[in-house]
């Protein structure tokens, strides 16, 4: 009797063990959506190295619904004549760079100031273009990687209404500035 009950015991102390580890090393990633929904992923906790979120949904943008050009080099602010549905998501596609300065011709991007000289080496987020006043990095929620290339992507979501684009430096120091960025407007 006390052979079976030490018996059922470590079987019992056995499965909770087991259950444990299996739990541990197996579980569920859940991943919560702005929208409110919530993506559950069967994982292997042992094998996750690490987990890397890619702006792909940034890159599937849609029909192209309209192109601007915003000049840096006078005081104007450009309006849509897209009207932006309420409530629909689009892509806000930035890109070009301008200078704030007589001297050069180049320096900053939509997002980022990258001349090494006034900006240091790794450069400074500046956010020049502006969206309903707004730069790119506030509409996006988070920080840009600097792109060599010079084109962001933002989710934008419509308000029912046109947006209006400008270049902050433009609107109180234009005469020596120069170029423009091609802004691209995406229905997703």
């Amino acid at each position: 009797m006390i052979k079976r009950r030490k018996v059922t015991m470590l079987l019992v102390f056995s499965f909770i063990f087991l259950l444990m580890a299996f739990s541990y090393a197996f579980g569920d990633m859940r991943v919560h959506l702005k929208s409110g929904k919530v993506v559950t992923i069967p994982v292997n906790k042992d094998d996750v190295v690490s987990i890397d979120l890619e702006d792909t949904a940034q890159v599937a943008a849609g029909e192209l619904l309209e192109t601007l050009t915003i000049p840096n080099d006078k005081p104007v602010k450009i309006t849509s004549t897209t009207v932006l549905e309420k409530g629909r998501w689009y892509i806000i596609e930035a890109s070009g760079v301008i200078s704030d300065w007589g001297n050069v011709k180049d320096g900053v991007d939509a997002v980022w100031c990258y001349a090494e000289w006034r900006c240091g080496k790794n450069g400074e987020v500046w956010n020049q273009l502006r969206i309903n006043d707004k730069g790119l990095t506030d509409i996006e929620g988070k920080d840009l990687t600097y792109n060599p290339e010079h084109v962001y992507k933002v989710r934008y979501l419509g308000e029912g209404k046109k947006i209006q684009l400008y270049c902050i430096d433009a609107q109180s120091s234009s005469s020596d500035n120069s170029g423009w960025f091609t802004v691209k407007i995406f229905r997703q």
